[in-house]
């Protein structure tokens, strides 16, 4: 039958037969690029979400610690003013307020520090996992180009065939 068609509609198979293999071969790769890129957005979002809550968990535990420990340190610097007589400029109340209030002020500047890292952190991982899932938007949209553009092929290799085969 081959030889009965000739040469020319025998290549004209033969390539369009091999561009279309290509192409389907070219969207199957995509689609499984873009099936990865998504699983890598999910676990993006994951870890960053599992750090952000561990970050926020460690400030807020840092956060009532330090404040167990600044109210210790206020009660020791009580005893020692009281120890000492405070003959020194500066009441015992305006003193113990100030002390409280550097104490409340590091504490809070600290844990919000830490909250702004955590919610940085969320953030980004957000950023990241929307990236991957525009990479695999393209992936996909490649993925379809290349099977069109296969089946394209494929038509215009049998238009082709039929063509060369009419005019023998």
């Amino acid at each position: 039958m081959l030889l009965a068609m000739g040469f020319s509609t025998a290549a004209i198979i033969a390539t369009t037969a091999a561009s279309a293999a290509g192409r389907l071969m070219e969207a199957s790769a995509a689609k499984k690029q873009a099936a990865a890129y998504n699983a890598a957005a999910r676990t993006k979002e994951q870890i960053a979400e599992t750090e952000a809550s561990q970050l926020t968990q460690v400030s807020m535990a840092n956060q009532r610690r330090e404040q167990r420990n600044a109210a210790m340190h206020l009660s020791s610097a009580r005893a020692d003013a009281a120890a000492g007589n405070l003959l020194q400029e500066g009441s015992i109340l305006r003193r113990e307020e100030d002390l409280a209030t550097r104490l409340e002020d590091d504490i809070n500047n600290r844990a919000a520090m830490a909250l702004r890292e955590a919610d940085h952190v969320r953030t980004q991982g957000k950023y990241d996992a929307w990236d991957l899932r525009a990479r695999a938007k393209q992936s996909r949209e490649r993925s379809r180009g290349a099977l069109l553009s296969g089946v394209g092929t494929l038509f215009s290799g049998a238009m082709s065939a039929i063509d060369d085969a009419r005019k023998k």
